[in-house]
């Protein structure tokens, strides 16, 4: 049919481009379409549980700049006691309505092993009334001495006797990054090993349920 062998060649290599490209084509959308597939199904189990990552991890470690009810101590130096991080602040409500739990756990379990850590930072914007316990706009930028003064009446008000501890702002933005901190109240619950056991946000009754039944279990376990 063809007089020379290269064309005849030539017009096999053509034929074949004409089978070749449509199925590669179409591989190339199945397996694209298998990733996207794959990519939202990772993405949904993110959704479903954003903290998985430090689940099961060591606990990032931080000190407080200042303290009540103790002194500044590391993260890391209370290995050995089951931990119970809440990030709080004293503008959210939500956190003032977990404080109730708060108390019980602490007075149910700060001899078995329990150690709470409530975790703030410097707003400088708010100062406490303590003949109405209430929280008001300040007049002026509280400095860190005023601040921590009104931390101490705020807290004695509430009757908050666990650990609380409060860092400057760029440490604190530093580790809610490393705790995934985007809303609070923000429970984190550390084993006797150093390990994330549990995070847990919010002030539903929920919450709180399966945080209680948390810390009795890892009361229970023994740090090797």
């Amino acid at each position: 049919m063809f007089r020379y062998p290269f064309v005849a060649l030539a017009w096999l290599f053509v034929l074949s481009l004409c089978v070749a490209v449509p199925a590669c084509a179409d591989q190339a959308k199945k397996e694209n379409a298998k990733q996207t597939k794959k990519d939202k199904a990772e993405q949904g189990k993110e959704d479903e549980d954003p903290y998985k990552a430090l689940i099961g991890k060591p606990a990032p470690d931080f000190k407080g700049e200042f303290s009540l009810n103790g002194k500044p101590t590391k993260l890391s130096d209370l290995k050995g006691k089951v931990v119970l991080l809440d990030f709080w602040a004293v503008w959210c409500g939500p956190c003032v309505a977990t404080f109730p739990h708060l108390r019980e756990w602490h007075n149910e379990y700060k001899d078995k092993g329990l150690e709470i850590v409530g975790v703030t930072s410097y707003f400088e914007k708010f100062a406490f009334d303590k003949k109405t316990g209430r929280l008001e706009e300040a007049q002026q930028d509280l400095t860190k001495e005023q601040e921590q003064e009104m931390l101490t009446d705020f807290a004695a008000h509430h009757k908050l006797e666990y650990h609380l501890t409060v860092l400057p702002q760029k440490e604190s933005d530093k580790v809610s990054d490393d705790y995934k901190v985007e809303g609070i109240p923000h429970a984190v619950l550390i084993d006797r090993k150093g390990v994330v056991r549990m995070i847990k946000v919010g002030a539903e009754e929920e919450n709180a349920k399966e945080l209680a039944k948390m810390i009795k279990q890892l009361i229970a376990e023994k740090a090797k």
